[in-house]
């Protein structure tokens, strides 16, 4: 598992479509989608549930979308202790 996965998958849940967040990561849908169905693949779980409306996290997906929002934060403050040591 990958940080640049965790963002991902929070940018994909935030704005409820895999085609809107790969806009906005400024990806190619496919090449997103893959990294999504990676990261379920590594934690052998369903993480969206996937419609022509968009994506909606499963209860699993929303126990992991929370626990990377928190990953990341810890990553982002570690970045900044690096940089002003």
């Amino acid at each position: 598992m990958e940080l640049r996965q965790l963002r991902y998958f929070v940018r994909v849940v935030e704005m409820g479509s895999i085609s809107r967040a790969a806009l906005d990561l400024n990806l190619v849908q496919s090449a997103l989608s893959q990294q999504i169905t990676r990261l379920e693949g590594e934690l052998s779980t369903r993480l969206l549930q996937r419609s022509p409306q968009g994506v909606t996290p499963t209860e699993a997906g929303v126990a992991f979308f929370r626990e990377a929002q928190l990953t990341l934060r810890h990553a982002e403050q570690a970045i900044r202790a690096a940089q002003q040591a």
